[in-house]
């Protein structure tokens, strides 16, 4: 697929919330494209809605995006050949291009209010027409305006839209086209001075020399306003690509305001980096018949191409992204995954400022495989808290049996040996044989003494990282409460 060149790529969230899985997945494709080509990946903060936007909002954006190791060239935080990078800052230079199509003819200003708008909107729709501008204001003259004006009415201004068929070749879907008789004169200036996002971002993406503008498929239907635009400042008009629309499980649009969830909640809740990238590259992207799945950033920078992208509807498939993420966490060096699980002990208070890493490691190598999340590590706390003796499930599992007389059996067999799994393992199972106990009730019995429940990793390894002390002081315990 040709691509314009210079490759000029952009991701332009509103700091309305942390980086929202949506824009993640556009900034990776983006950063793809750009790195692919050896081109200029920029993030622009599109922050025309005051009333929303913050600045908290927007180091999310900047947190969430370099979580997943997508950092940009060209930026707020940056600075770049095109500042501002925040379209706040930018109003002087929207205004300017407003002025240059009023002075055209090819925009005008709008004293409709918000009232004779909504009257006009259902008179068209008892009478069934299309819901559009009337275009009242097209031909004011300038006594009329002035008589406007003097009534306290603050203008929009509109852009004045010819009917005709706009179009564009999309890179992802092909050949695109609406009927703009449908669309009456659209505003481009409110009358509070903002521009609306439909017009700063043809300005911002033409003068940032944007090549490629890839963004969902819910931006289909601003493409044609935006090349009405265009074409009224004379501007050349980018290559455009649409990628498929991400859905909730539920087949519902994923959107920040139903209360979807951010990219930093992800980081919170376990998930690696690595993964949900990799999650990400899938919703919207197929290698094209390549079966492996697990797939790093250097691999996506080999295999991702637009050709291969999808419009069918992406799923956001919370499943999947477990079955990857745990993938991931098998991947990982030991000391790597100790150094992450960190953050989560300390939340979970398992752990304080002054932790053992050598131990955390040992700690790891036991829980790797049963991760499917960082934050897992809370269904593990017998590496660093007392259990509570389960005595009815020991005596139900035991029966007939004497417990106090096994654990006794079994402290006085381990007590002094070297403590490492072999020797424990062949120490116990020589008292069990003197115990008559199956292998269910010796190593059920032991397991709910030393870790509280029925489940753990294997048995010996636990105890030996658990320790010599904890261990004796469990069983202990569990005889006196037996």
């Amino acid at each position: 697929m040709e691509l314009k060149r210079p490759v000029r790529v952009r991701m332009a969230p509103s700091p309305t919330g942390d980086a929202h899985v949506g824009h993640a997945r556009t900034a990776l494709y983006n950063y793809l494209l750009a790195r692919q080509n050896g081109g200029t990946f920029i993030l622009r903060i599109d922050d025309t809605d005051t009333k929303r936007n913050t600045e908290e909002a927007e180091a999310g954006v900047y947190r969430g995006l370099r979580w997943l190791g997508l950092d940009w060239d060209e930026g707020p935080d940056k600075g770049g050949p095109h500042v501002p990078y925040r379209q706040s800052e930018r109003l002087d230079i929207y205004h300017k291009y407003i002025q240059q199509l009023l002075d055209s003819g090819a925009a005008y200003e709008c004293f409709c209010t918000t009232e004779e708008l909504e009257a006009e909107r259902r008179a068209q729709m008892a009478a069934k027409e299309d819901i559009k501008y009337s275009g009242k204001c097209r031909n004011l003259t300038e006594q009329e305006r002035q008589a406007l004006r003097a009534e306290g009415r603050k203008p929009t201004v509109r852009l004045r839209v010819s009917n005709k068929k706009v179009g564009f070749h999309d890179l992802v879907r092909g050949w695109i086209e609406a009927d703009t008789s449908l669309m009456g004169d659209f505003i481009i200036l409110k009358s509070d001075g903002m521009p609306v996002y439909n017009f700063a971002t043809v300005v911002d993406d033409h003068l940032m020399q944007i090549s490629q503008v890839t963004r969902g498929a819910e931006h289909i239907s601003n493409t044609f306003p935006q090349i009405l635009i265009y074409e009224a400042l004379g501007f050349e008009v980018p290559q455009f690509a649409h990628f498929s629309l991400m859905l909730n499980e539920d087949r519902t649009k994923m959107s920040k305001r139903m209360g979807a969830t951010f990219v930093g909640e992800y980081a919170e809740m376990g998930y690696l980096p690595e993964a949900m990238l990799n999650f990400l590259a899938f919703l919207g992207w197929s290698p094209g018949g390549d079966e492996d799945e697990i797939l790093t950033l250097d691999d996506l920078l080999d295999k991702f191409s637009l050709e291969n992208c999808t419009v069918s509807n992406a799923i956001f498939d919370i499943k999947k992204l477990d079955w990857i993420n745990a993938k991931w966490i098998r991947r990982l060096e030991l000391p790597d995954l100790a150094q992450r699980l960190v953050p989560f002990w300390k939340k979970e208070g398992f752990i304080g400022e002054d932790y053992d890493l050598e131990h955390l490691i040992k700690i790891a190598r036991l829980i790797q495989e049963r991760l499917p999340r960082l934050d897992a590590v809370r269904d593990f706390p017998y590496f660093f808290r007392e259990p509570e003796v389960p005595v009815e499930e020991i005596q139900q599992l035991l029966k007939d049996k004497d417990a106090k007389a096994g654990f006794q059996a079994i402290i006085a067999a381990i007590r002094d040996l070297p403590w490492q799994e072999a020797e424990l393992e062949s120490a116990v199972r020589s008292v069990q044989s003197d115990l008559g106990w199956s292998n269910k009730e010796l190593f059920m019995s032991l397991r709910l003494a030393v870790c509280g429940g029925k489940v753990s990793p294997p048995l010996f390894p636990v105890i030996e990282v658990v320790g010599r002390q904890r261990t004796l002081q469990r069983l202990e315990r569990a005889i006196a409460q037996l």
